[in-house]
């Protein structure tokens, strides 16, 4: 895979993706940048709040561990984990509880309801406000297939489709199963 020119050794992922939209074509494209941007995500002292939606990842995945230790950093971290993932539920359900151990706030699939969105939010103080970052995928966070299946994955700080990313995070946290 090519890394992508803007993002793949970027320093500071944000400030490439507030001067405008990254899409990211992988296999093609290394899926790196993704990685990349969660790990710094998890680093960065300016970052307060990291969300995702889990529907397939690595089994030993880079992405998790940078949620898990995005808690340790002080950052409050929720996680989003179907577990009706067609051959992943084990899977799911295990990164779901090494993930609570760990202090990551996480919800579990609806009764009646399938979620298979694949986001990311990251909400970061710049200049003394609020601003959030959002990674929308057609594919799951999952290091290995990303090698395999054909994806596209946008990186944005378009305030209109990051408020969406927002409204979806606070219905799926805040809704009453049953």
């Amino acid at each position: 895979p090519l890394p992508h020119p803007r993002l793949h050794a970027a320093q500071d992922p944000f400030a490439v993706i507030r001067e405008k939209d990254q899409l990211l074509h992988v296999p093609y494209q290394s899926y790196e940048s993704v990685v990349n941007f969660f790990e710094k995500a998890a680093e960065d002292p300016d970052v307060t709040h990291i969300k995702v939606i889990q529907y397939r990842v690595a089994r030993h995945s880079r992405i998790m561990q940078a949620l898990m230790h995005a808690v340790q950093e002080g950052k409050q971290v929720s996680a989003f984990v179907e577990i009706k993932a067609r051959f992943d539920e084990a899977a799911n359900l295990e990164w779901g509880e090494r993930m609570e151990r760990a202090g990551v706030r996480v919800y579990y699939s609806l009764p009646g309801v399938k979620v298979h969105a694949k986001v990311g939010l990251v909400r970061r103080i710049e200049q003394g406000e609020p601003r959030l970052y959002t990674y929308f995928s057609t594919g799951n966070f999952h290091e290995d297939t990303a090698k395999v299946y054909s994806d596209f994955g946008l990186f944005t700080a378009d305030t209109r489709l990051t408020s969406e990313a927002s409204l979806l995070f606070s219905h799926l946290e805040n809704i009453q199963p049953g």
